[in-house]
């Protein structure tokens, strides 16, 4: 997969992220301080659903379809900062920037995943392997430059 492409898929799944507790799924950005560590799905299913996805990064509602499971996140990631780099700062918003990790990619384990697009299908849920982490994502504002 290129770069461009990952990029592209994992900023379809920022927006689904988002969206996804619009569409009654439950949920919210979950506990712990903000921060998103997510492992890349090896295998995911792609679901039939398509969405119209209204959120503040959209200037109008868009209808998307829903690729393959990409992602699975922890929402309750915490990290401190180990080097002599500034420490990061708390910061609140409704959206999400996701940093590409130089981690080892060693790991590969067999999941179940139960998603709100899974649960309304006959198969309720899927398993898929995951890699190793590869994204760290955090809570960011964003402030649209004038127009």
């Amino acid at each position: 997969m290129t770069r461009t492409r990952l990029l592209g898929s994992i900023s379809a799944i920022a927006l689904l992220t988002l969206a996804v507790p619009l569409a009654h799924a439950g949920g919210g950005m979950g506990t712990g301080d903000g921060n998103t560590a997510c492992r890349i799905i090896l295998n995911g299913q792609n679901p039939p659903q398509v969405l119209s996805l209204n959120v503040d990064t959209l200037p109008e509602a868009q209808q998307v379809g829903v690729g393959p499971a990409l992602l699975l996140c922890d929402l309750a990631a915490f990290g401190t900062t180990v080097n002599n780099a500034p420490s990061t700062v708390r910061v609140e918003g409704t959206n999400i920037v996701c940093y590409p990790l130089q981690a080892p990619n060693k790991g590969k384990d067999t999941v179940t995943i139960t998603d709100p697009f899974t649960a309304s299908t006959p198969s309720i849920s899927q398993t898929v392997t995951l890699g190793g982490l590869s994204l760290l994502c955090v809570q960011a504002q964003v402030t649209f430059s004038g127009q």
